[in-house]
C-alpha cells in the first residue's frame, strides 16, 4: 500500500456535497462519532486511516499545559525518562538554547540504545546553526527525517517529470506542519505531547527578555491507548519520507550514513561548536528543573490526522461538527485565522443560534508572519455582519453572536508588551468538548499542510481551557469593533492596502 498517495488513483468520485450540504451533514453528527460520519480520502489504499477510532476514558488520559515553560519541562522530563524508544515531529527544531539541550539528551539516549528518530519540515528550518546541529544528530547514529547533508533535502522535493514517477507538482508547497513528542509509545507507560508547539526558544519562553520571542501556545500530554494512534502516524509519516528519498536515489544521502558513521568511528566524529547565550542557556536549565503539576483525566477523545496530500479533511470536519453542535458557547483561539469558506459558514450559523462565540487571532504586529494577519482582517466585516442580523438581535442573551479579538501581547494595565505572537490553535466548545492540535483555520491548513489534533470531550479538561482562555488570553487581546473591521476591508493607508493586496495574491497558500 503506497500511503503517500503516490502510486494509487483515486476511486471515482461523485459530485461532492455542496458547502451547504457539507455543513448541514457535519451538524447532526459528532467529532466523536462513528467513522462513517466522516468522509475519508478517495483513494482505496487510503480510506478512513487518517481517522483514528475514538477512545474511551479507560484509553486516553489527558493533562492540559499551561503554556511553553510547561511543555518543555514535561517534554524534558519524558525525555530523560525515555526506556525503549524517542519519536520527534515538528514543523520546526531550532539549534538554538532549548533546541541544543533537546539534541544533547537525544544523543545521551541513542547511545544508550534507545531508538531515536526525528521528522522536521524540510523548508523550514533553514538556519545555518540548526543543519549544523542536524548533521550531529546524524553523525550520532539519529535518524532526521526531513534533512540531508548539503541543503539536498530541498532538492529531494522538487519534481522532476519523465526522471520521477508519479509527480506531484504541488509537492514542495505541502508542508509537514505535524507536532509530536512520543516517548516509549510501544510500552504501557507510553506518553506523548502535542498541539501547536515547535521546538524552539520562542516557544518555550526561554528568553522573556524577548518580547518577540516569548509567544503563547497549547500542548497537551495523553496517556493510555490513544499514544499507539500517534506512534501509527508517526511511524507512517517517518516510512513516507524514506519511500520518497528512495523515489529519487540520487539524493538520499541514506545511503551513505552507515558508511559514514563507520569512518567516523574510527577518526572521530566531527566536532562542532555552537554560538549560544549563557544568560538563555541558565534560562532554559531553570525551565527543565520545572516540576508541573499534571491532572490526567480520563476523556472520550480522539486522535485526527490530516494529510492533504491524500486529499484527507478530518481536522475541518471536526472543526466544523463541535461549531455546528454547539448549543451555549465557542471559543477559538487560532494564530493564523483566514477563514474558509465551511468554516465561515458554521460560525454564522452558530451565531444564528444564539450562541457566544469568541475568537483570538494574531494582529500584524505580533503576527511573526503579518501578511496573513493582514487577509484575514478583511474577512472580518463580513463575518460580524451577522451580529446585525434578525435572528442574533432576536436572542435573549447579550453575548450571544460573534465577536472577535486581535493578540496584541500586551494588557491594559502593562505599560510595555511582554507577549509575542499568540502560536495556539484549539477550541473550546460549551465549556465541555475541546480540539487542541496543529491545525490553523486557513487555507493552508485545510488544503497544503499535514496537520494533527486531539478532539476531547471532558468538562474538567475543557474548564481549564476555556479559563485560561477568559482569565488570560483576552487580556492580552483588543476587541475588533465593526467600525475596525470597515477600515481593514479597505484601508486607508498606501502601505496596507499594498501588503493586504500581495497577501491576497497568495491567499490560497497562507
Amino acid at each position: 500500500m503506497c500511503l503517500a498517495g503516490c502510486a494509487t488513483t483515486p476511486a471515482p468520485e461523485a459530485p461532492g456535497p455542496s458547502l451547504t450540504e457539507f455543513v448541514d451533514e457535519s451538524a447532526a453528527t459528532s467529532a466523536v462519532g462513528p467513522d462513517a460520519q466522516f468522509i475519508g480520502s478517495p483513494y482505496p489504499d487510503v480510506g478512513l486511516s487518517g481517522l483514528f477510532p475514538p477512545h474511551g476514558p479507560d484509553g486516553c488520559q489527558v493533562a492540559v499545559l499551561q503554556g511553553g515553560e510547561d511543555s518543555f519541562a514535561v517534554r524534558m522530563d519524558a525525555l530523560r525518562n525515555a526506556q525503549k524508544s524517542i519519536r520527534i515531529q515538528a514543523l520546526v527544531f531550532k539549534g538554538d538554547e532549548t533546541g541544543l539541550r533537546v539534541a544533547e539528551i537525544l544523543k545521551q539516549k541513542k547511545a544508550a540504545g534507545l531508538d531515536v528518530r526525528v521528522i522536521v519540515d524540510a523548508f523550514s528550518n533553514p538556519w545555518i546553526q540548526t543543519q549544523w546541529m542536524y548533521f550531529d544528530l546524524k553523525q550520532n547514529g539519529i535518524e532526521v527525517e526531513g534533512y540531508e547533508a548539503m541543503a539536498l533535502q530541498w532538492l529531494n522535493e522538487v519534481p522532476i517529470p519523465k526522471l520521477v514517477p508519479h509527480t506531484d507538482p504541488d509537492a514542495p508547497d505541502k508542508r509537514f506542519h505535524e507536532k509530536m513528542w512520543i516517548i516509549d509509545g510501544e510500552t504501557e507507560h507510553a506518553l506523548a505531547v502535542t498541539g501547536g508547539l515547535n521546538i524552539g526558544n520562542e516557544y518555550f519562553r526561554a528568553d522573556p527578555d524577548n518580547p518577540d520571542a516569548t509567544w503563547r501556545d497549547q500542548d497537551v500530554v495523553l496517556r493510555g491507548a490513544i499514544v499507539r494512534d500517534l506512534v501509527t502516524a508517526f511511524d507512517r509519516n517517518f516510512d513516507y519520507f524514506v519511500e520518497v528519498k528512495k523515489s529519487r536515489g540520487i539524493f538520499n544521502t541514506n545511503l551513505y550514513w552507515d558508511t559514514t558513521r563507520k569512518v567516523l568511528d574510527k577518526t572521530g566524529k566531527l566536532p562542532i561548536t555552537y554560538q549560544t547565550n549563557p544568560k538563555v542557556v541558565a534560562n532554559v536549565a531553570t525551565l527543565e528543573a520545572r516540576q508541573p503539576a499534571l491532572e490526567f483525566r480520563g476523556a472520550t477523545c480522539r486522535f485526527i490526522q490530516n494529510r492533504p496530500r491524500l486529499k484527507e479533511t478530518y481536522i475541518q470536519q471536526a472543526y466544523v461538527k463541535l461549531i455546528e453542535r454547539a448549543r451555549s458557547e465557542v471559543l477559538i483561539a487560532n494564530a493564523y485565522f483566514v477563514p474558509t469558506p465551511s468554516i465561515a459558514k458554521a460560525l454564522d450559523d452558530a451565531a444564528k443560534r444564539c450562541v457566544s462565540i469568541r475568537l483570538i487571532s494574531n494582529s500584524p504586529e505580533t503576527n511573526d508572519l503579518p501578511e496573513i494577519s493582514l487577509v484575514g482582517r478583511g474577512y472580518y466585516k463580513t463575518l460580524l455582519a451577522v451580529n446585525e442580523t434578525p435572528e442574533v438581535s432576536a436572542c435573549s442573551s447579550a453575548d450571544a453572536g460573534l465577536r472577535i479579538f486581535e493578540w496584541i501581547g500586551k494588557a491594559p494595565d502593562e505599560t510595555e508588551r511582554h507577549q509575542g505572537t499568540m502560536h495556539s490553535k484549539f477550541a473550546v466548545v460549551d465549556g465541555e468538548r475541546s480540539l487542541v492540535g496543529s491545525y490553523n483555520l486557513d487555507p493552508r491548513s485545510e488544503k497544503l499542510n499535514s496537520e494533527t489534533a486531539v478532539v476531547f470531550l471532558q468538562p474538567d479538561l475543557s474548564g481549564e481551557l476555556r479559563h485560561k482562555y477568559l482569565s488570560s488570553d483576552l487580556k492580552y487581546a483588543r476587541e475588533v469593533t465593526p467600525e475596525m473591521a470597515a477600515e481593514f476591508e479597505a484601508p486607508e493607508s498606501v502601505i496596507e492596502r499594498f501588503r493586504k493586496s500581495i497577501g491576497s495574491l497568495f491567499e490560497q497558500h497562507l
